[in-house]
């Protein structure tokens, strides 16, 4: 399938810049002893993340090791969930972005600024001119000095940019940080951190509040770790607010509006995205002994907003990929989120497919939206029979270029 936008990958200046700090922080170091240093920290931060659930800010945000493992690992995955969100954002939202003027960027949570740098970046390179002015909030002040320390250093990464810090607990936003109006607004795998120990009202709440900082032509733009019960929780405290909010608009991941319908138990999947991206060359080389997978991004996601998007028919020519691709025996079948709310099955025969149709099957991406062409056919035990007459057509479906 014909990609609809082509990503940069993530930069190598960027990857350069983090594993030349951790030679620094350590000059004494053999190179092999310093990835079996970063490579520890790496396996207790994904059992912290993973595992224990456990977001004590002196566990990784207060020590140099934490933060050079984070950013020579993990700021890679970070940013590019950042970068295929702000492209459906860009694309198919649409966010239109001032004719003059700066744009406004408000960060929550930034850490090191994966998520605000990977946003001044790919709103770079989709041809937005307007002065950039990024706003970071974070209660880790060593966290927000490597943020500022890279946006002086690669500066061409991001022209004509500026960017303020301040350290806040974000769980008790300052009257300073809510009372100011921005463009787009950000929160990159920071909200169940924040929100792990408040009730759903009172995660409503935070949002409500965090939404007013909006421009009337702003975004809200939120990206979470793969986790079921971080996805489901995400898309409750949206769909709650939603419920609350009049002017409030969920422009992503569904169609026309729509809460996530997959926030129920018995959902045979739970709302995510899987991206394939190029392997960043240190992560590889860290990767070695760990066999984690860093060829791809898992992330949940939301866009707000009280701008709506151009609706689509409420039938099941129109859907999200929400389920890996299956190659069986005599079919090709995957389950889409439709644009009638239903998760509706839908199955080809290979043996009426021509070869080029059947790559480009296998090359869909759980996260792309589609539509299928013609008159669709049901079954009785409710599966979607599509034949080579349904085209799919793609309307988001983004790739990644390849480094040169």
């Amino acid at each position: 399938m014909k990609p609809t936008i082509t990503l940069s990958p993530f930069p190598k200046d960027v990857e350069s810049w983090w594993w030349t700090h951790a030679v620094e922080r350590w000059p004494d170091m053999s190179e092999e002893k310093l990835l079996n240093l970063l490579r520890q920290e790496i396996v207790e931060q994904s059992d912290r993340f993973n595992k224990d659930r456990s977001f004590d800010p002196s566990a990784y945000g207060a020590r140099d090791l934490s933060i050079l493992a984070y950013g020579n690992f993990y700021f890679s995955r970070t940013w590019m969930a950042a970068r295929f969100a702000l492209a459906e954002l860009l694309t198919a939202c649409p966010w239109t972005p001032p004719a003059k003027g700066p744009i406004r960027i408000l960060d929550l949570g930034s850490g090191s600024g994966a998520s605000g740098l990977a946003c001044l970046n790919t709103l770079r390179e989709h041809g937005i001119a307007n002065p950039l002015e990024l706003h970071a909030f974070d209660y880790s002040s060593k966290s927000l000095a490597y943020l500022k320390d890279l946006h002086r250093s690669c500066a061409d990464l991001w022209p004509n940019t500026r960017i303020k810090t301040e350290r806040n607990d974000l769980r008790n936003p300052s009257a300073k940080m809510v009372s100011q109006r921005y463009d787009l607004v950000l929160m990159g795998f920071s909200f169940n951190e924040i929100m792990q120990d408040l009730e759903l009202d009172e995660q409503v709440q935070a949002l409500r509040e965090i939404t007013n900082c909006l421009k009337r032509s702003g975004y809200f733009v939120l990206t979470e770790p793969a986790e079921a019960e971080i996805c489901r929780g995400l898309h409750q405290t949206v769909a709650r607010l939603n419920e609350s909010e009049q002017d409030l608009y969920i422009a992503a991941p569904y169609w026309n509006g729509m809460p996530c319908p997959m926030v129920q138990e018995n959902s045979r999947y739970f709302s995510h995205e899987v991206r394939k991206y190029p392997a960043v060359g240190t992560v590889e080389r860290l990767n070695r002994p760990l066999r984690l997978e860093i060829r791809e991004v898992k992330f949940g996601f939301s866009i707000l907003g009280q701008t709506k998007n151009e609706t689509v028919a409420e039938s099941p020519n129109f859907l999200r990929l929400i389920s890996p691709i299956k190659k069986r025996k005599g079919t090709i079948s995957f389950f889409g989120m439709a644009a009638n709310g239903m998760e509706q099955f839908y199955e080809f025969q290979r043996r009426n497919l021509s070869k080029e149709t059947m790559n480009e099957l296998l090359g869909l991406q759980r996260g792309d939206l589609i539509q299928v062409e013609g008159v669709l056919t049901v079954s009785e035990d409710g599966r979607i029979r599509l034949t080579e007459a349904n085209r799919l057509l793609p309307l988001f479906a983004p790739r990644v270029g390849v480094n040169v």
